[in-house]
């Protein structure tokens, strides 16, 4: 539901479809659930995991730089 949600479909019903075991009961929740809003904020948590893993790569780079010749 989420892979959806950040590919850009914005159908309540069919992102409540790809529910799998027991949130197959929640289908009617879910559909009110998947509004604009939940959209926006799971881009930015999104946006922040990105940023996250930047933080992490540069640092990472460094070290493999400096330890190369070892």
């Amino acid at each position: 539901m989420s892979a959806a949600l950040i590919a850009g479909d914005r159908s309540q019903a069919a992102l409540a479809q790809l529910a799998r075991s027991r949130m197959r009961g929640k289908i009617s929740a879910l559909e009110e659930a998947f509004t604009g809003h939940h959209a926006f904020l799971l881009g930015k948590m999104l946006k922040r995991i990105d940023a996250i893993d930047a933080d992490i790569a540069e640092p990472d780079a460094e070290i493999e730089e400096i330890s190369a010749p070892l």
